[in-house]
């Protein structure tokens, strides 16, 4: 009896390390004039075309299981504003607190986080022949999850000369 006792308590201490978390599978997206590294739960998710058939500019996603977070990945309907320029009014909301920004004649990013603090945003434009843009947005509480994508989002994106 001791040995079945101490076999199940063993079982129960054994379970928690055998439910692992699946890694992240990629795939790529080619959208708005530019090619990025997304999160395959993007694009099992909902998306929509930016500016309808007729006028594509490109492409937002709602990935599965995370209703508050959004992926767009776009090109610009305006090339005489600088990269800075197109994102901050793309992306920025008057009451949005900017905690990260670089202003570059042919790169922009920005992040912060929504007035109550409870989103947080990401975005990067950069400007070859026109002006190619992606950003996203997440909840707070999902940040352990979405810092790390962003990131390699953004490093697929720079990669896009």
């Amino acid at each position: 009896m001791r040995a079945i006792v101490f076999a199940l308590g063993l079982l129960m201490l054994a379970q928690p390390l055998a439910v692992a978390k699946e890694p992240i599978k990629w795939t790529t997206s080619i959208s708005g004039g530019s090619t990025i590294e997304i999160p395959v739960f993007f694009v099992e998710g909902d998306g929509r075309l930016l500016g309808g058939f007729a006028d594509n500019h490109g492409q937002t996603f709602d990935p599965i299981g995370y209703p508050d977070a959004e992926l767009r990945q776009y090109r610009a309907d305006n090339n005489k504003m600088s990269p800075f320029e197109y994102l901050k009014q793309a992306v920025v909301g008057d009451a949005h607190k900017v905690t990260y920004k670089l202003d570059k004649p042919s790169l922009a990013a920005v992040s912060g986080t929504s007035a109550d603090g409870t989103a947080i945003f990401y975005g990067m434009c950069q400007k070859h022949r026109i002006i190619t843009c992606f950003d996203m947005v997440w909840n707070k509480k999902d940040q352990a999850t979405f810092r790390p994508i962003a990131e390699r989002i953004a490093r697929s994106f720079r990669n896009n000369r």
